[in-house]
C-alpha cells in the first residue's frame, strides 16, 4: 500500500512540475519572445515611376503592413488610377510639393502650393488629403497655419530625435507635426531613415540595413521611408525592406494608430531641424533598369 502511495505521489509530483515549466514558459519567455520592441508605420515617396511603388505596396500588402505613399499632383496627373487602387492595399495617400523647400517660401506662395496638392489629390482619389509634406519635409508656422485653415490634419518635418519618429501636437493649432526618423552619415550630416536619403549620403543597402537594425533596437517608434524607385526596384535596397518588414520586433501600425500619446507644447518649443547637406542626385539607367523582370533591378 505504500509502495502504491509513493508511486503515485512521485507521478503527480513530476506532472505538476512539468505543467508549472510549461506554464512559466508560456507565460513569461514565450510572451516576451513574441512581443515586438519597437512600433513603425511605413512611408512611401515617389515622383518617378510606378514599377517599385508596385512591387513594395504588393510585398508590404501580402504582409498586412499599412502605409503613406506621398505624390505630387504632376506624378498623380499621369498615374491617378494606378495610384489610386494602391487605396485597396490599405495606402493613404497624401499630397507632397517636391519644388522649393518650405523654409524659404512665402506665406502667400505656400498657401497657393497646398491650396493647389489639396485640390489636385482630393480630385483623383475622391477622399480628403489629410496629409502634406513639402521638400526634404521642410516647413514653417506659416504651413501650419495653412494647414489649419485647409483642414490638413499632418505636416510631415524632418527629424529632431534622432532615428526616434515623433508627433507634435502645438498648443495654437489643431495640427499635428510629424517629425520622421532621423539618421547622420559619414560625409553628409543627418537625414530621414530613407534608402534615398541614405544612398544620396554616400550610404549603401548594408550600412541602411544596419541603420534601421540600431533603429529598431533603441527607439519605440520608428518612421522608415522609401522612395519606392530606389526601394521596390533595387534588390539590394529591396532586400533590406523585406528583412524590416518580417522582423519579428516590429509592430506595423497604421498611420492613425502610430505613436499616439503626442508630445504636446507651445509651437515655439517645439525644435525645427534645416539640415541638408547633401545635394539632389538621380539614379542612372547604368545602376538601374525598372524594364527588369518583375520591376526589381540587378
Amino acid at each position: 500500500m505504500f509502495n502504491f502511495v509513493r508511486k503515485y505521489f512521485i507521478f503527480f509530483l513530476i506532472l505538476a512540475f512539468a505543467l508549472l515549466g510549461t506554464c512559466t514558459y508560456f507565460f513569461f519567455f514565450k510572451e516576451k519572445e513574441s512581443t515586438p520592441k519597437t512600433e513603425a508605420t511605413m512611408l512611401l515617396i515617389e515622383f518617378e515611376e510606378m514599377g517599385g511603388l508596385e512591387n513594395m505596396t504588393k510585398q508590404m500588402h501580402s504582409r498586412g503592413i499599412p502605409g503613406v505613399l506621398m505624390v505630387s499632383v504632376e506624378f498623380l496627373n499621369e498615374h491617378c488610377e494606378e495610384v489610386k487602387a494602391l487605396e485597396d492595399y490599405n495606402i493613404e495617400i497624401a499630397g507632397s510639393a517636391p519644388g522649393t523647400p518650405f523654409w524659404d517660401v512665402s506665406y502667400d506662395e505656400q498657401k497657393e502650393i497646398m491650396i493647389k496638392t489639396k485640390e489636385g489629390i482630393e480630385a483623383c482619389t475622391g477622399k480628403k488629403m489629410r496629409i502634406f509634406s513639402s521638400k526634404y519635409f521642410a516647413y514653417t508656422e506659416d504651413t501650419i497655419k495653412i494647414a489649419e485653415e485647409l483642414g490638413i490634419e499632418y505636416v510631415f518635418a524632418r527629424g529632431t530625435t534622432q532615428a526616434r519618429a515623433t508627433i507634435y501636437k502645438p498648443a495654437e493649432y489643431d495640427v499635428k507635426i510629424f517629425s520622421v526618423s532621423n539618421v547622420g552619415s559619414k560625409n553628409w550630416g543627418t537625414g530621414s531613415l530613407c534608402d534615398f536619403s541614405y544612398w544620396a549620403r554616400e550610404g549603401t543597402a548594408a550600412d541602411f540595413r544596419t541603420e534601421l537594425l540600431n533603429a529598431i533596437e533603441e527607439h519605440p517608434y520608428i518612421s522608415p521611408v522609401s522612395h519606392a524607385y530606389l526601394g521596390g526596384n533595387r534588390v539590394d535596397w529591396n532586400e533590406v525592406y523585406l528583412e524590416l518588414f518580417d522582423n519579428p520586433d516590429v509592430k506595423w501600425v497604421s498611420f492613425d494608430d502610430f505613436h499616439t500619446d503626442y508630445d504636446k507644447r507651445d509651437y515655439d518649443d517645439i525644435p525645427i531641424n534645416m539640415e541638408v547637406q547633401y545635394e539632389n542626385v538621380q539614379y542612372t539607367e547604368e545602376e538601374c533598369n525598372p524594364n527588369d523582370p518583375d520591376n526589381i533591378c540587378q
